[in-house]
């Protein structure tokens, strides 16, 4: 997978020690609808998850690339095959780009039936583009990519697939919080028109079919080369033109085999593409713009010329690991003297080098171990800790993907919090609404009780218990749940979320 350097070395460092913690991190067992013990833990709870009726077809390709690691995928073949993605996922397609040639017996075992899985052994490594090849293919309306040494459990993947058919024109994409921040600073808006940034497709992506060939005939029309169409994922979402939406992904690193980006060879490498990529954007804008009578620039496939403006405050996504849902939040995660580059694309690069020096180790750090997934992860020892004191305007929410709640049942919004939050949320308004837009306030108040639990490792204060809030919803039927704090609190405390969740009590 092509991975891009940020300066510092501890930054990787940071990750390796976190992707450690990978394999640990998913839930075994079914997740807690309450931490509290004692009386209060005998009631009946459940936590709420996406409940919706199975698609009539399912409607995605899966596309993995395999290079090195063929047991990885045999296990992500296995695990896209399962019954829980059967009203998903339509066909599972690995692109083999290595010259030794596999055939569905090396899949017997996934007990993935042939129909379902189709295996393609490329005469050649055509590197990269061979997933959007692949996607252009396939005869689905969207397709999922990935890369082979990273698992993507199958809640995640119904969590894309249902917001993706409300946008289903744009890709998403999962993104490890080392490579979240790189979108972030690489962020760019120009006065010619430019509003755009880099992400990478292999830790999981998905998009319309369309989209892959649109982008194919995009390069061709650009004519370009041989290795700029091997080296795809470095153009795809700069030539989009629309600054591209990432999730903090709960991912496995599976490992294993020769990873393509290697030392500063391969770093340089997607340096060069990722420049290229932004002198072609230019090029495209520049000759757009001075000739919009011409049907024919004015119909370029892929780039988004009158690209939206983005909002002044960017909303943080992650999916929920062990159920179906998204975190949403626009806690900002860095100080408000980083804004988007405007001078130029082509000084991308060079922008997040310069952004990673201003902002230094501390605050790099923080936003790699305390990323919003944690407080979605099914875990009470990971946390997602805001760098800055609280706000107003801060919200936290979650979209639970359809509506959820009945008459017969009480819904709960609950969070798992150290006493700091718990001063926030006292000044928090709890609401609950059907399609985001319009909200209904709780008229219920946030009970707080102490766990056995205690602060997590790595936080410089001393251990502390923590405390589980919980407020009632009045609504059934409501997908989307959030707390939104209402003024400033002197004491400036800061969010420090270990679960957040939606739960019935029976």
């Amino acid at each position: 997978m092509a991975r891009r350097t940020i300066v510092f070395r501890c930054l990787f460092v940071a990750c390796a020690a976190l992707f450690c913690e990978g394999l640990a991190a998913i839930p075994n067992r079914p997740l807690a609808p309450s931490f509290l013990v004692g009386a209060n833990s005998s009631l009946t709870f459940q936590r709420a998850s996406l409940v919706s009726a199975p698609q009539s077809y399912p409607d995605v390709t899966a596309v993995i690339l395999n290079w090195s690691r063929l047991p990885n995928v045999v296990r992500i073949v296995s695990l896209l095959c399962g019954p829980s993605l059967d009203d998903i996922i339509a066909e599972i397609v690995v692109w083999n780009n290595n010259p030794r040639e596999i055939s569905y017996q090396t899949f017997a075992k996934t007990g993935c039936p042939s129909e379902k899985l189709r295996i393609y052994n490329s005469p050649h490594n055509t590197y990269f583009q061979a997933r959007y090849v692949a996607c252009e293919q396939a005869t689905t309306r969207f397709c999922f990519l990935q890369d082979d040494d990273y698992l993507i459990m199958p809640e995640i993947i119904r969590t894309l697939h249902a917001r993706v058919l409300g946008t289903p024109d744009q890709s998403i994409h999962l993104l490890p919080p080392h490579e979240v921040l790189s979108t972030q600073l690489r962020t760019t808006v120009t006065s010619n028109g430019a509003h755009t940034s880099s992400a990478w497709l292999g830790h999981g992506t998905i998009l319309p079919r369309t989209g892959a060939s649109d982008f194919l005939a995009l390069l061709h029309h650009l004519n370009a080369s041989e290795d700029e169409m091997k080296m795809a994922d470095n153009y795809f979402t700069i030539l989009n033109n629309r600054i591209p939406e990432v999730w903090f992904d709960q991912g496995i690193e599976l490992g294993g085999g020769q990873p393509f980006t290697v030392g500063m060879d391969g770093n340089e490498r997607n340096k060069i593409h990722t420049i290229k990529a932004c002198q072609y954007l230019d090029t495209l804008l520049s000759v757009t713009k001075a000739s919009y009578t011409s049907q024919e620039e004015s119909k370029l496939p892929f780039i988004e010329v009158d690209a939206p403006t983005p909002a002044g405050h960017q909303i943080f996504q992650a999916p929920c690991l062990g159920a179906s849902c998204l975190l949403q939040t626009n806690i900002p995660l860095l100080p408000s003297n980083v804004k988007a580059g405007r001078h130029s694309t082509e000084d991308m690069v060079q922008q997040e080098s310069r952004s990673i020096q201003s902002l230094g180790q501390d605050v790099v750090d923080h936003y790699l171990r305390f990323p919003p997934s944690q407080a979605v992860d099914g875990r009470p020892d990971t946390v997602f800790r805001s760098p800055l004191p609280a706000r107003r305007g801060d919200f936290v929410s979650l979209d639970m993907l359809s509506p959820v709640g009945s008459a017969s049942s009480t819904l709960e919004m609950t969070l798992l919090v150290t006493r700091e939050t718990v001063d926030i949320l006292r000044q928090a308004l709890f609401e609950s609404s059907t399609d985001a837009v319009n909200w209904v306030v709780s008229t219920h108040a946030l009970v707080c009780e102490d766990t056995e639990l205690t602060g997590l490792r790595g936080l410089r204060s001393s251990p502390r218990k923590l405390q589980e809030c919980s407020v009632q919803s009045q609504e059934i039927n409501h997908r989307f749940f959030r707390a939104s704090l209402q003024i400033d609190i002197p004491s400036s405390p800061h969010w420090m979320i270990y679960e957040f969740w939606i739960r019935w009590l029976a």
